[in-house]
Parts: structure tokens; sequence; C-alpha cells
């Protein structure tokens, strides 16, 4: 979606994030260039996915019952982030970047768009019961998806005029009928994430134009399986253009 923005010429002004989006948004924070996109597809494409997961489906389920606040740790996404953004605060990137993470004390949303970059990217992509909360001030904070998945309203907040919406879980497919306990926390958890999105998107927002550009369906995928990320960054990108190539975009 980036690649397919930047192929027609549209620049962010700002940039909001939330998880891995956070991530994302970082690299191009800090690269705002077609070369800068490309070099972080290419950080994908080459991803083992033990390098930033630990642990698999059983560790999860008994990382549950045990003490403990995560599977793992996150060394390998501390070391990925240095990779995709080789800054160490918000403003030694060249465009703004605005990042959220959910606290775990209060149960709110907490933005981060100055001062030390890693801790709070970190806390963005925290994924609950995966990575474990990373403290800030004193206070836990875990992935920024769990109350804001795709933050719209932030970036009206800050005074954008046009919104283009880069939700790569922005795609149709009938969900799955749950056969475990774990698979009805899991689903659970999903569509509790998608509801404010949901609303953002058919909620009116006056003088601001809101494109939501097209997914595509991965198919059924480990979550640490980046072997197909090539592909499906090219099949992602070719979408993506096709609708901004429609007179509403442009």
């Amino acid at each position: 979606m980036l690649a397919a923005l930047f192929d027609h010429g549209i620049r962010p002004d700002l940039l909001v994030g939330t998880s891995a989006g956070a991530l994302n948004g970082a690299a191009v924070a800090f690269d705002p260039t077609p070369a800068g996109v490309e070099r972080l597809a290419a950080v994908w494409c080459a991803l083992d996915g033990t390098m930033v997961f630990t642990g698999g489906t059983l560790a999860l389920l008994r990382a549950l019952v045990r003490r403990g606040l995560a599977v793992g740790h996150n060394d390998g996404l501390r070391r990925l982030l240095e990779q995709v953004a080789p800054g160490r605060t918000f403003e030694e990137a060249l465009v703004p970047l605005h990042v959220v993470a959910t606290s775990l004390t209060t149960g709110s949303e907490r933005w981060f768009s100055s001062g030390s970059l890693v801790e709070p990217l970190l806390a963005s992509a925290a994924l609950p019961a995966v990575y474990p909360p990373v403290a800030i001030d004193g206070e836990l904070y875990v992935d920024g998806g769990v109350i804001d998945n795709v933050p719209i309203g932030r970036a009206v907040e800050l005074g954008a005029a046009r919104v283009f919406v880069c939700h790569v879980g922005n795609f149709e497919r009938t969900r799955p009928t749950p056969r475990r306990p774990i698979d009805v926390l899991l689903q659970s958890w999903s569509v509790a994430r998608n509801y404010r999105y949901l609303a953002d998107v058919r909620r009116p927002w006056p003088g601001v134009e809101v494109i939501v550009l097209p997914s595509i369906d991965p198919g059924p995928l480990r979550r640490n399986d980046f072997s197909h990320a090539a592909a499906l960054i090219a099949r992602a990108r070719a979408t993506a253009s096709r609708a901004l190539a429609l007179p509403r975009a442009a």
C-alpha cells in the first residue's frame, strides 16, 4: 500500500500508526521516499519468524496458566525496529510521527510523538501475552491496537484534510467456527479490536476525505510465517494502485 501511494506521487505530511503500523510508519518517517519503502519491504521479505516470535502455540497456552507477563521477550522486535527506524528520537524523523499504546493501568490510550522513539514503538507493538508490556514513566503499556487499531480519528484531530488508511486486515472473509476455548478467545479479541475501526470508517468526518485502500486476503498463514511476504506485497501494491487510479482517489 505504501509503495502504491508513492507510485502515485502521494507523500505524507503526517504519519499515524498502531502496532506493526507504528513500525512501518517509523520507517517511512525517517525515509519518506520510494527507496525508503523498498528498503522496508526488503526487511519484511528477509525476516525469519523465529527472529521476532518466541514460542509456538503450545508455549502460548502454557503461558496463559503460569506466572509471567508474556510467552517470550521482545529482543527480536527491538532488532527489527533498529533496522527500520535508524533514529533514536521522534524529533529526528523527517515526517511527524504519532504512535499509540494502551495503558494496562488506566485502560486508556497514550499517544507518543516526541522524545525517545524505541520504547513507545515497542509498547505500541507489544501483542498481549506474546510480548511483555513495556514500562514507560512507571506505567505498563501494551499494543495500541487493543483500543485503537486503525487511528483515523487521531489523524483528523491533528488536522489532516485527507487520510489514506492502510489497514491490512481490511478484507472480507467468513470467520471460522471456533472449535476450542482459545479460538473463542482470539476471535473475540479480533472482533473487539476491529469494532472501533468500523465505527470510524462509517462515521462522517466533515471537511475530511477518508480513503480506505483495499487489502488482500493472504489466506491461511501462521503468525510467524513470513515466507510469502514478497508475493503478498506485490499483490497488495497492485490492488492499492488500481484503487488509487480511480477518480475519487485522484
